[in-house]
């Protein structure tokens, strides 16, 4: 699908047109055969368009005939791939700013079309706003797996199966995050220089502020990360000691069980025994099983 939106510097609202026009933003979501094809007549280059619908490209930012095109990842995706990003592309010419994804982006573009207040006719300006509402969705996801994380993992001794694997979930998850900005940040840096994008000063302040907020996502990122390997960690640590305590009881019981089982081993024996048939021979083995066991496992216990 291939929608064209529209605004001015005196008419800041973004709104849908009916045809092209200079300084249009043309949003091309799910294109097909026909709709691919009309992106290249419009300037676009086939192999540059291709790699963006790849669900597995990495971001990056090229030059190419004229045309600037940035590659990046939004959060959050479910599609058969497994991923937790998907790509997509801004292309910058002189009179349009091209978005190319392979997934439908309304999640996106509906609550910043609705909030934005920027003129089209500035691509460098548009982008960075553009790639602003990204970085907010980068914060917000984020800040979701922190709260559920430590809703998760309130206790370590309260840590089950389920709480691990829920922790792994998090883990690729923020590992395809990491995946997505390190690589979008590397490409902020880039268009700084100037030589890929013209950039007026504002645009550069505003390339400078995007820097930062994808440098502290990557930080928050790392900080989570190794958190989850504290915690599995740790969670390694209390379950060998369980382990550990476990093995050391049941070996207690079995050496304190290793006395009674002597003696009724040898007591039922099919041979004359001495004593066997005196009166309460039954209860003096017992006794005398317990009055070397009882003392053999209090010693063993306090010895840990």
């Amino acid at each position: 699908m291939i929608s064209y939106l529209r605004s001015t510097h005196y008419r800041p609202a973004i709104k849908q047109r009916d045809e092209l026009q200079p300084g249009s933003w043309i949003r091309s979501e799910r294109p097909n055969d026909d709709e691919k094809q009309d992106l290249v007549t419009l300037g676009i280059d086939a192999d540059i368009l291709a790699d963006a619908l790849d669900p597995h490209e990495v971001p990056r930012v090229e030059l190419e005939d004229g045309w600037t095109y940035f590659i990046t990842r939004l959060p959050d995706t479910d599609d058969e791939f497994n991923d937790f990003t998907t790509p997509i592309m801004f292309a910058l010419s002189n009179k349009y700013l091209v978005t190319v994804s392979r997934d439908s982006l309304g999640r996106l573009w509906q609550p910043f079309i609705d909030r934005t207040l920027a003129p089209t006719t500035q691509q460098p300006k548009l982008l960075m706003h553009m790639l602003d509402a990204i970085a907010r969705q980068y914060q917000t996801r984020i800040a979701t797996i922190n709260r559920q994380m430590r809703a998760t993992t309130s206790s370590v001794h309260t840590l089950k199966a389920r709480d691990i694997a829920t922790m792994t979930e998090y883990e690729r998850k923020l590992n395809d995050y990491l995946d997505a900005l390190q690589p979008t940040n590397t490409a902020l840096e880039k268009l700084l220089s100037g030589k890929i994008l013209p950039l007026y000063e504002d645009d550069r302040d505003l390339v400078e502020d995007l820097s930062i907020d994808f440098e502290q996502l990557i930080a928050r990122c790392k900080s989570l990360l190794r958190t989850i390997t504290n915690l599995r960690d740790s969670y390694r640590a209390v379950m060998d000691t369980r382990l550990n305590e476990t093995i050391r009881l049941l070996t207690v019981i079995t050496l304190t069980c290793t006395i009674p089982t002597m003696f009724a081993g040898l007591f039922g024996m099919n041979v004359d025994l001495p004593g066997e048939h005196a009166p309460y021979m039954f209860w003096i083995v017992i006794g005398l099983s317990a009055l070397v066991a009882l003392p053999l496992g209090v010693y063993f216990l306090r010895k840990r």
